[in-house]
């Protein structure tokens, strides 16, 4: 009974009726790998003076949603109560979890919301001086009191001043709660059902932008809006007290005004995890808790390998990051982190005692994340390095080169028998006219550059007691272009306009919500000419949030 009031009255005070239907899908599509040039497409502009069309309306992602509950009740960790909701469905071609297109609330979803939102008021009311934190002061007004908690948590809870009507509405929700809680004071049963209703509200469990009212052939958003454009797209929470208080002002209207929060939110520690999740989806980094290789062929490698490629990966981005470097320096950088264990792999000598510690790598052997542990023994047969998966990787995922792939089942690789790792790869895929257009032009070429790295990531000169052939021919700004190795390969990609586009159109796509639109070829542009120019990761998210595109909407509404 309990449920299907505080539900009825939830549906009573929204204004968006259809928030559990399917949004449906946005237009232009392309996943990953759609345009060879990285997406930006022959003869566009270098702006960020245009505009794209974007969702007015995003459900939060589980991962977002615990992240918003903690931060919205000042809890001291997040509940874990998402870990009981349907699974998310897959984004298709999106990298990231949050397409809005692709998030919706059915009947599965829903209940899960509604047994969530009354476990967590129950236990948020039951625990005094967890309520403390969100009550406003005792005045001896227990109306009073009730209102202000609807005014300030109603607020920041829809990331947005309530309205009037929507006030009223909360109390009267307040104000028809004793009857189902009898053995509870009445303010605090009207606090519990005002905060079950808030939880379940399609304004707290959607990102919704009401704003209309177009300007010069774009809809600038509100202050509370870009707020909130902010806060998930750096933080994957809600806006924080500085962040509204910045809203409140009407201080989030222009680009340098932006910038400020921009910069603030980044220097936070949240913002770490944000980059983690994005180069997670870009780089397919779930790939190295996968690593295993085979300790007969390896006799030495670290047991926990994986775990040590994992932190590896996580700690070089973020020194990166946190040091002002771009993404040339993520291609490019022979300075890593490494332990006892891993420096062995590098080859490197010394004391590196028990932590992790930097380390400068030869600069003739590493340059880059993908001469790091990490990408090297994931894309590995455990025995043998893996050129096929390590050039599909880079044609993709760096230079953004679109592929086919075969709908059966591939044959597995032949015995080496007297050959190179190389020349069994190239004999069992270039023979082929099927195989052959993809591999000899696009995937081999890449992935033979990888060649001098064995399957735990170590330098070797010799395969199969024959020298090991690093030489190829990779497409690049869509030419053959010779280079000796990975290291002369990176270099090349460092100094790619594609190469930038590519990364920048991820940068797009996760800011933006939804996969690659033709319409956003000019930022991608822009920010791809940045990137290559030298800008830090920092100045290039900056740059990204600051662009006409991110501060309002088009006209153009997504479907």
């Amino acid at each position: 009974m309990r449920r299907l009031f505080v539900g009825s009255l939830i549906v009573g005070l929204s204004a968006c009726q259809g928030f559990i239907s399917e949004p449906g899908q946005e237009p232009g599509g392309g996943g990953s790998g759609s345009g060879a040039s990285g997406g930006s497409g022959a003869g566009s502009s270098t702006t960020k003076d245009a505009l794209v069309p974007l969702p007015r309306v995003a459900r939060l992602t589980h991962a977002q949603w615990e992240n918003t509950v903690a931060d919205l009740l000042y809890l001291s960790a997040p509940t874990g109560k998402s870990s009981g909701f349907p699974a998310d469905p897959s984004t298709g071609g999106y990298l990231f979890d949050h397409d809005a297109s692709n998030l919706s609330v059915d009947q599965s979803l829903w209940g899960t919301y509604q047994r969530a939102a009354e476990e967590i008021a129950e236990a948020v009311v039951g625990d005094a001086a967890q309520l403390a934190k969100i009550l406003p002061p005792d005045t001896g007004d227990a109306n009073a009191r009730a209102r202000a908690f609807v005014e300030e948590l109603g607020k920041r809870a829809y990331r947005r001043p309530l309205t009037t009507a929507e006030i009223d509405r909360h109390m009267l929700i307040y104000q028809g709660a004793a009857g189902l809680f009898p053995s509870k004071p009445a303010f605090e049963a009207g606090i519990q059902l005002v905060l079950t209703a808030i939880l379940q509200s399609p304004h707290f469990l959607y990102r919704i932008e009401q704003s209309t009212k177009a300007d010069g052939g774009a809809i600038p958003v509100t202050p509370w809006e870009m707020a909130s454009r902010l806060s998930y797209t750096l933080w994957n929470t809600m806006p924080d007290d500085l962040l509204f208080g910045a809203a409140g002002a009407n201080e989030l209207s222009s680009e340098p005004q932006v910038e400020a929060q921009a910069r603030r939110l980044l220097a936070d520690p949240r913002a770490d995890k944000v980059l983690q999740r994005f180069h997670d989806a870009v780089w397919e980094l779930e790939k190295l808790d996968s690593i295993s290789v085979v300790s007969s062929v390896f006799p030495d490698a670290p047991a926990d390998l994986k775990h040590l490629a994992v932190e590896e990966t996580e700690r070089f981005i973020q020194f990166i990051f946190r040091g002002g470097g771009g993404y040339r320096d993520l291609l490019t950088s022979n300075v890593t982190p490494v332990t006892a264990e891993t420096a062995k792999i590098y080859g490197l000598t010394g004391n590196f005692g028990s932590g992790w510690t930097e380390a400068t790598l030869n600069p003739t052997q590493r340059k880059g994340i993908f001469t790091q542990i990490g990408f090297l023994a994931a894309n590995s047969t455990g025995v043998d390095p893996d050129p096929i998966h390590r050039g599909a990787f880079l044609a993709r995922r760096v230079t953004c080169i679109p592929l086919s792939f075969p709908a059966g089942a591939v044959p597995p690789l032949p015995a080496a028998g007297g050959k190179t790792n190389r020349e069994v790869v190239a004999s069992h895929t270039e023979t082929e006219e099927e195989c052959a257009g993809c591999h000899k032009q696009k995937i081999n070429p890449y992935g033979f550059t990888f060649e001098n790295y064995d399957a735990i990531g170590a330098w070797r000169t010799t395969d199969n007691g024959f020298a090991v052939d690093a030489t190829a021919s990779p497409l690049i700004e869509g030419e053959a272009t010779p280079v000796s190795g990975a290291v002369e390969l990176l270099d090349k990609i460092a100094e790619s306009p594609a190469a930038h586009d590519c990364y920048a159109r991820f940068w797009t796509e996760y800011a933006f919500g939804r996969s690659r639109v033709k319409q956003d070829d000019g930022v991608i542009r822009y920010l791809g000419q940045s990137s290559l120019e030298g800008a830090s990761l920092e100045d290039l998210i900056v740059k990204l949030v600051t662009t006409r595109a991110f501060r309002h909407r088009s006209t153009e509404e997504m479907p």
